[in-house]
């Protein structure tokens, strides 16, 4: 796919509405088979491309308007492609999505087509774009799936570049102090309880083991428990307490924290990486993310190979090449 690829045809449909287009004199940018694809066409779904392109020149330009008109002739090579098999998108279908569209919104049909002109964009438009990615998809189902064979041993392998590259959340065994302080307490209060925490956390850095001194200071339930707190997945602690915990290894023991109530210290006790699932329990999810890639690469084998059986006639002259 040329650098201007489908997501970004749909996205640039959107953003036209909002940009500050220039006036396009229109003419013939290319001929796909008998169907013709016009310059403002071009511009309509890719005009932000193009001007950010065009800061550096009309070469540029042109670059970037022969790349949007390369997925534009893509686009209509699988419309066609759709036709021929008599499996275009129907007004039922196309409504259909509307209506789905806007339920899982929270709006009417109605109110979704306020806010759609709101943005800036025709209605007229918005359904064409929409009814474009229901073709894509209908060609994808049944024009590339059917080109695509994938293995139990690419599926492995995809599995584990997947779970290697995953950020797998951790699991702390944590430890904790309290020391509190009551609503509304004058300062010294609070000033005393920081300083008994900051004490705390010295000695334990200092070699004393962390029971020991919760056993001593910890005025909740944690000293008479040896300190320990629980086993906590990483995210499951409010944020004020959760970061400073699961920023620490085993063994570490975070600076006092100033919360609502009194002051903390806690203590990580073990900490791991949760297990990754299994291959069989994300199978349906690493076949998708397979298929979803694949789809890419055999879809730019069909254009290849459909544009060579096709009378294209692109009327936009390239531009000249850059002086060796």
């Amino acid at each position: 796919m040329t650098r201007f690829g489908f997501a970004a045809l749909f996205a640039g449909a959107l953003a036209w509405a909002s940009s500050a287009e220039a006036v396009v004199l229109d003419r013939i940018a290319a001929v796909v088979g008998d169907e013709v694809i016009t310059l403002s066409e071009v511009y309509s779904l890719g005009s932000d491309f193009i001007e950010e392109a065009a800061a550096s020149g009309p070469e540029s330009r042109r670059s970037a308007e022969l790349d949007v008109l390369d997925a534009l002739i893509q686009r209509r090579l699988i419309s066609q492609e759709i036709n021929r098999l008599g499996l275009d998108v129907t007004d039922v279908e196309l409504d259909r999505a509307i209506d789905d569209i806007a339920s899982r919104n929270g709006f009417t049909r109605e109110q979704l087509r306020v806010e759609v002109e709101r943005s800036g964009l025709p209605w007229a438009q918005y359904r064409e774009e929409l009814q474009e990615n229901l073709r894509q998809m209908k060609f994808n189902q049944t024009v590339v799936q059917p080109r695509i064979t994938v293995n139990e041993d690419e599926l492995l392998d995809a599995y584990k570049r997947l779970v290697r590259s995953a950020e797998l959340p951790r699991i702390g065994t944590l430890g904790a102090i309290f020391i509190e302080v009551p609503p509304g307490a004058e300062e010294a209060v609070a000033v005393e309880a920081f300083e008994r925490a900051a004490a705390a956390v010295a000695r334990v850095r200092g070699g004393e083991s962390f029971a020991t001194v919760a056993a001593e200071v910890d005025e909740s339930i944690y000293g008479a428990n040896g300190g320990e707190m629980g086993t906590y997945n990483e995210g499951e602690l409010v944020a004020e307490l959760d970061g400073p915990a699961f920023a620490q290894d085993a063994g570490g023991t975070t600076d006092p924290i100033v919360m609502p109530g009194g002051v903390w210290v806690l203590h990580v006790f073990e900490m791991q990486r949760k297990d990754a699932p299994t291959f069989e329990a994300m199978r349906e999810d690493v076949l998708q993310q397979v298929y979803a890639g694949r789809i890419d690469e055999e879809t730019e084998v069909w254009t290849r190979q459909t544009r060579r059986r096709t009378a294209i006639d692109v009327k936009l002259e390239a531009p000249p090449a850059p002086f060796r």
